[in-house]
């Protein structure tokens, strides 16, 4: 049995209170206790400092017409902490600036990139972290942390990219360290599908759900997966790669995301002369009934479909939100998703397919929230 020692408990009742303050604002005293069971003299003397730190603040007593002292709201301060969200993506980089209350205060995309190496993606990076950066010291706003969003594998604690598939280049990149290097500030790195899946979960369509999967439908495939509330991980942080479940096609093994990734369905696209650039031209063929990209869209959803059944009988979401850039394709994609679903899916449960709700900036929001929670939870567990 694990013995904790007392200031080890004070650290995870002060961290404890500190999600709950993130997930429900206004929440008194008295509802802390409520919800935690622990004792007002403990929360008061860990709300105290968290008042002295700058992390939270009081509203205005709220009326309950009973007799006794009103219980007063709490919140987090929105200038308690900033923090810069990044996701850096096979094609560009897109950056925004977000509070402590998870406000959104600029969004900023990136060029798409000319050359792929790490030096050169790395210096777009820098160079759109710096717009961000130049803006917030017009509206003098201290940024404390940086969030980055990528594609794996990666370490998370040492903040190294390993080797990317269909990132040319990368390998054993210690991006955090460059990156924190650069401009002095903590800097967190993660998967960005399991990013993702915290933006869904703080911010969309998650919040009120303890169980989910957030699939990110892009070049390559992930998922993260958030399991009683929380972001699974794994030991060595692979949760989520469904884009490397095994498909037997054409006689051979071959990985999800390289007959289903983003590339693959325009490679496909134009080999059977459509002649489309990007995902757009094939949402606008599908709107004109085009038989040839419905076929393409269906094969790759097929795929996807049943990587799906497989995450869902390994986890047993609620729901599984679809989300990355082949969300443009509307119903075409999804349908087929929900028809393989339903059709495998084992037992009675139901479990509802569909789009993320944030799905537009979803990454750089869920970098932006990794790395401002972490540094939350290191404030407070030094108060």
């Amino acid at each position: 049995m694990l013995v904790l020692k007392p200031e080890d408990t004070r650290k995870k009742n002060a961290i404890t209170l500190l999600h709950l303050l993130l997930k429900e604002d206004g929440i008194s005293r008295v509802g802390l206790s409520r919800m935690t069971g622990l004792t007002k003299t403990t929360i008061s003397a860990i709300i105290k400092g968290f008042k002295d730190s700058g992390i939270v603040e009081e509203s205005n007593q709220i009326s309950t017409g009973n007799i006794g002292k009103s219980p007063i709201p709490l919140h987090i301060k929105a200038d308690a902490i900033y923090a810069i969200g990044v996701h850096l993506s096979r094609q560009r980089v897109e950056t925004l600036l977000m509070d402590a209350q998870m406000n959104i205060i600029t969004y900023n995309i990136g060029e798409d990139y000319k050359k792929f190496d790490p030096e050169e993606i790395i210096n777009c990076l820098f160079a759109n972290i710096n717009k961000i950066m130049e803006y917030a010291e017009k509206k003098e706003i201290d940024i404390g942390t940086i969030g980055i969003g990528i594609p794996g594998p990666l370490d998370a604690q040492t903040g190294v990219v390993k080797q990317p598939p269909k990132f040319k280049g990368w390998k054993d990149v210690p991006l955090g360290s460059i990156v924190q290097k650069e401009y002095g500030i903590p800097v967190w790195i993660e998967n960005d599908a399991n990013v993702s899946a915290l933006a869904e979960k703080w911010l969309g369509s998650g919040r009120n759900m303890h169980n989910f999967i957030c699939v990110l439908l892009n070049e390559g495939i992930g998922a993260g997966v958030i399991i009683n509330d929380e972001l699974y991980q794994g030991t060595f942080n692979f949760v989520g790669e469904i884009g490397h479940f095994l498909c037997y096609e054409q006689g051979q093994f071959k990985y999800l995301e390289d007959i289903a990734g983003v590339d693959v369905l325009l490679h496909l696209a134009n080999s059977q002369g459509l002649r489309v650039k990007s995902l757009k031209g094939i949402a606008e063929l599908l709107q004109q009934d085009n038989q040839i990209a419905k076929s393409i869209v269906k094969k790759i959803s097929t795929w996807i479909g049943s990587a799906i059944v497989n995450a869902i009988h390994m986890i047993g979401p609620q729901t599984v939100f679809i989300g990355g850039k082949m969300v443009v394709l509307r119903e075409p994609l999804i349908q087929p998703i929900r028809e393989i679903v339903s059709h495998y899916l084992f037992g009675e449960q139901a479990v509802n397919i569909q789009f993320s709700s944030i799905s537009s900036n979803a990454v750089p929001s869920g970098a932006g929230i990794y790395a401002m929670v972490h540094w939350l939870e290191k404030k407070s567990s030094e108060i």
